[in-house]
């Protein structure tokens, strides 16, 4: 009889320990989903008001654009704004806006009736010579844009849109254009600007090289030269840099001193949620690419 007891209680004491488990572990695991959807909705949260945030970069870097344009030239080939506004603890807002008259515009090589821009394709191989990338990659490039299924090299013409650029990520579509080659020639080239013209104030060194087959990295340092003492307000003045004085007028119609559309990146950090939006404008501020992330 005490045997018989005896394990009843034992089995009572078993059964209320696996009781006692399962609701520990019951307990655990919502305070655990607890966490997790609260951490979820506060980063949600943080999100959204980064990508509000952000946004608002995006509205002050128009009003800056728009005071900007009040110059006869521009003059700077990248800016970071300063933010004034607060946003509140744990916030920051970066606001950066790039001169895309200062790239070279890759959609140039290719003219408006489809054929080819002898002068802008030349220009083209001599960047890429100046960035030690195959000259040829400007062939297989200009395949994927013109209208003809004519290849200027074996297969260039593969699977080629034959038409332009809507965007410099696009070049990732091409044969031949690797992530380290697209890395190299993404700062100095783009596909916004109708009259694809080259602003001398602010193209950078491989840009300002690639301007002319005779053009030289000594004549094209002396451009910066110049224009960090005196910016260029009218593209006739490019001939007084020593160097230009026959180069420069074979340059007319190829340059500008004054840009028409920008790049604007705003990232916002909230509670460490990052979001970034990326826009293309032109001086009407109209918005001709969007990109959010």
């Amino acid at each position: 009889m005490k045997k018989t007891v005896h394990n009843q209680n034992g089995s009572a004491l078993l059964i209320t320990l696996l009781i006692v488990t399962i609701l520990t572990s019951l307990t655990v695991e919502f305070a655990y989903d607890v966490y997790i959807s609260t951490g979820a909705l506060s980063n949600w949260a943080n999100a959204q008001r980064a990508s509000l945030i952000a946004k608002s970069g995006q509205t002050l870097s128009s009003k800056n654009l728009m005071s900007v344009q009040k110059h006869p030239y521009t003059y700077a080939t990248e800016v970071n704004l300063p933010i004034e506004e607060k946003f509140g603890p744990d916030t920051n807002l970066t606001v950066n806006i790039e001169d895309e008259n200062s790239k070279f515009n890759i959609n140039s090589i290719i003219f408006q009736n489809g054929l080819t821009n002898e002068n802008a394709l030349s220009s083209l191989k001599k960047l890429f010579e100046y960035l030690n990338i195959n000259p040829s990659l400007a062939l297989t490039i200009a395949d994927w844009i013109d209208p003809d299924h004519e290849p200027r090299l074996r297969d260039s013409e593969y699977r080629a849109k034959n038409s332009y650029l809507w965007s410099v990520d696009e070049l990732k579509l091409i044969n031949g254009i690797d992530k380290k080659t697209f890395e190299t020639i993404r700062p100095f080239i783009t596909v916004y600007g109708e009259d694809k013209k080259i602003n001398i104030n602010t193209a950078k060194l491989p840009v300002l090289i690639s301007l002319h087959k005779d053009m030289t990295e000594t004549i094209a340092k002396r451009i910066i030269d110049y224009r960090e003492s005196m910016p260029f307000e009218d593209e006739a003045q490019i001939v007084r840099v020593s160097g230009l004085e026959t180069i420069g007028p074979l340059l007319l119609g190829r340059i500008t001193v004054k840009s028409s559309y920008f790049r604007v990146i705003s990232t916002a950090i909230v509670n460490e949620i990052t979001r970034s939006i990326e826009s293309v404008l032109d001086t009407s501020m109209k918005v001709l690419y969007w990109r959010e992330g």
